[in-house]
């Protein structure tokens, strides 16, 4: 797995959202306003950005034993855990197989419910799957790894799109026609990794953030049914922001979790006993 370290201080794993193209890269601008305060470390999921691709069905066990073993053997000390979208509701199950190596956990845009009710996972999966991994899925993934696709998607998603936009639509690009990056994007496309956060919020003993997107939620319910698995989970939304808070606006986000780590968790720069 590939990883970048920078900063000093308690250290805090940020973990990119899952989207053709997706990388640690994702990650940066928020790394560098926690940077003063913290060790910020940005991994490449498997299957993601520069580390790793092997030909294989993804899951989110994958992606749970990636996490925990990385923080386990790369950092192997108690760490604040950042995810972004879906990768926000891995890291939530992963900070409870940690136990104590988990300080905290910090979830960013995460997966929405449909209501108060559990999130839907496609019973026609495995025919997905199957359809992806045929010509009429290379083409999709031709597609949808283009770099004008690309630029659209940050158009979309983001509430202030980039100067560089084509710059950074070119980088999405370049990740997402990789040799084999095709694999973990049909699992991801066919509904494999799906996953609810909430089962494992309410078992967490780890304190909790939530921040959202203000402009980007389908579902205004979503901060109540997160509030119902868990009363004391903090929920801030950043306005001016879509799917990527952290994107749209960096030192606004960097600021809450700083503000809130100070409250709940060890506060950033004093020494460790």
């Amino acid at each position: 797995m590939f990883f970048t370290r920078g900063g000093s201080g308690p250290p805090a794993l940020l973990i990119h959202d899952l989207y053709a193209g997706a990388s640690g890269e994702e990650m940066a601008p928020l790394s560098e306003r926690l940077g003063s305060d913290m060790e910020t470390l940005l991994l490449d999921l498997p299957g993601f950005g520069r580390s790793g691709i092997p030909r294989m069905r993804y899951g989110p066990d994958l992606f749970f034993d990636a996490i925990v073993e990385f923080v386990r053997h790369a950092i192997d000390r108690p760490t604040l855990l950042v995810g972004s979208g879906l990768a926000a509701a891995y890291v939530t199950e992963a900070a409870i197989r940690l136990g104590r190596l988990a300080s905290g956990v910090v979830l960013l845009a995460p997966p929405e419910p449909r209501g108060i009710g559990v999130i839907e996972t496609p019973t026609w999966r495995p025919l997905a799957y199957q359809a992806l991994r045929s010509p009429l899925g290379d083409a999709y993934h031709l597609w949808r790894a283009s770099a004008a696709r690309r630029r659209q998607v940050l158009d979309r998603d983001m509430a202030v799109p980039p100067l560089d936009i084509e710059a950074h639509a070119d980088r999405l690009h370049r990740y997402a026609r990789q040799r084999d990056s095709r694999w973990p994007l049909w699992s991801l496309w066919a509904g494999d990794l799906a996953w609810d956060p909430r089962a494992s919020l309410s078992r967490l003993g780890a304190p909790a953030l939530v921040l959202w997107g203000a402009e980007a939620r389908d579902n205004p319910a979503a901060p109540d049914a997160y509030h119902a698995v868990r009363p004391d989970l903090e929920q801030e939304v950043v306005p001016g922001t879509a799917r990527w808070p952290h994107l749209d606006a960096p030192d606004r986000v960097a600021g809450e979790i700083l503000d809130w780590w100070a409250r709940e968790g060890t506060v950033p720069g004093e020494d460790e006993e």
